[in-house]
């Protein structure tokens, strides 16, 4: 699914997903950990298993971040696929 969202200037991802949830049917979920972040294990229901996990890219690329340390710019494009773990 795509989504179009708004997120003030210096949003992270996860501050912009839950923006979405709020605005939308758009759900997800997941834990934060104090050390390293929100790590997001299910997304509209799809729950990371069997070696999959969900994978965070930013314009096309492979986010060197988390969800919560990714800070966004005016037209970032934020996207979730479902992969095989490395």
């Amino acid at each position: 699914n795509s989504y179009a969202a708004f997120a003030p200037q210096g949003s992270t991802v996860i501050d912009a997903m839950r923006a979405l949830a709020s605005t939308s049917d758009f759900t997800f979920a997941g834990k934060d950990y104090p050390s390293l972040g929100f790590f997001v294990d299910s997304i509209n229901g799809k729950t990371a298993e069997s070696g999959y996990s969900w994978i965070l890219y930013v314009n096309g690329k492979l986010s060197g971040t988390g969800a919560s340390q990714t800070t966004l710019e005016a037209g970032d494009a934020i996207e979730w696929r479902y992969e095989k773990n490395y």
